[in-house]
């Protein structure tokens, strides 16, 4: 939640999960749970599995990051997801735009 009781709305939250995500990989590797919960410290409402795991799927699947699956020390394992070249490339340009829509939806 935002300051002041402040929500980001929902539909804005589903098409700014991938370049949000993106952009919490770019400090480097982490996993699924870990990318929700900075997420939520930026904020986003919490997010479902059912929303966060298929975003990482395709996400993956451009080839924007791989993951690996890290052994839990007496915990089950966990996949751990990295920003890829390309995912950094594709996180670069749709920062771009991104600024360019701000700026078009600002201007007085």
């Amino acid at each position: 939640m935002l300051g002041g009781g402040k929500e980001f709305p929902g539909t804005w939250q589903r098409a700014l999960l991938p370049l949000s995500l993106l952009d919490a990989l770019e400090a480097g590797p982490n996993h699924g749970y870990a990318l929700g919960q900075i997420l939520e410290a930026r904020g986003f409402s919490p997010i479902k599995g059912a929303t966060l795991y298929p975003a990482l799927v395709k996400l993956e699947a451009a080839g924007y990051m791989e993951s690996t699956w890290e052994d839990g020390d007496g915990a089950p394992g966990r996949k751990v997801y990295t920003l890829t070249g390309t995912g950094r490339g594709h996180l670069a340009s749709q920062r771009e735009l991104w600024a360019f829509f701000q700026e078009a939806v600002l201007r007085a």
